[in-house]
């Protein structure tokens, strides 16, 4: 059976000849012709191809702009990427641009010090310490602060009456009433 480097159309095998001139051995390895044709392969055999790739660099000739280029888009797997923070969704989420994120499993917080703060909590006080993104405090004074702060981010006149930033104000609202009655006033709920 002679030795061919195309695939016959009619479903039979056919071996492929290596590449490299003179060489007889069948081409089992593909190897790519160069950095423009990835995908375009040569066949080669076990020897040649070990010098192919002991050879190749997939930079050589890349010099500046273009060498860095080439690596930028190596990094993000010849994806498109942004910088964090920047996309549209990320600034549509919140007034200022600032995207709120559940932090369900705990990775960005304290980890067993963080629970031990909100043992014995109900539902109900541990939603209000995450809305006010702080770590349970008795200092009525403190709290105040941190409600002060949330206020003044979300009103609406603030956010050019922005329903998302009225909505976020309603819920700091609530918030906050049920950590003074709970936190601030706690023999108020054992009447």
């Amino acid at each position: 059976m002679p030795k061919t480097n195309s695939l016959p159309k009619d479903g039979t095998t056919h071996t492929k000849v290596c590449a490299t001139p003179g060489c007889p051995n069948e081409g089992l390895y593909p190897a790519p012709r160069n950095r423009q044709h990835l995908r375009d392969y040569l066949w080669l055999c076990l020897d040649h191809v070990r010098d192919y790739n002991r050879a190749w660099n997939y930079f050589d000739g890349l010099n500046g702009p273009a060498l860095e280029a080439e690596i930028r888009k190596a990094t993000t797997w010849e994806r498109p990427s942004w910088k964090f923070g920047t996309s549209a969704a990320s600034k549509a989420g919140w007034p200022g641009g600032q995207a709120e994120f559940e932090d369900e499993f705990g990775f960005f917080e304290d980890g067993p010090a963080r629970e031990t703060a909100f043992a014995g909590m109900d539902a109900e006080e541990k939603e209000a310490w995450k809305i006010f993104d702080m770590a349970p405090v008795s200092d009525p004074v403190l709290l105040k602060q941190r409600y002060n702060e949330l206020a003044k981010r979300y009103h609406p006149d603030h956010n050019g009456g922005d329903a998302r930033a009225e909505e976020k104000l309603k819920k700091i609202n609530l918030a906050y009433s049920v950590l003074r009655k709970k936190r601030l006033n706690p023999q108020a709920n054992n009447q």
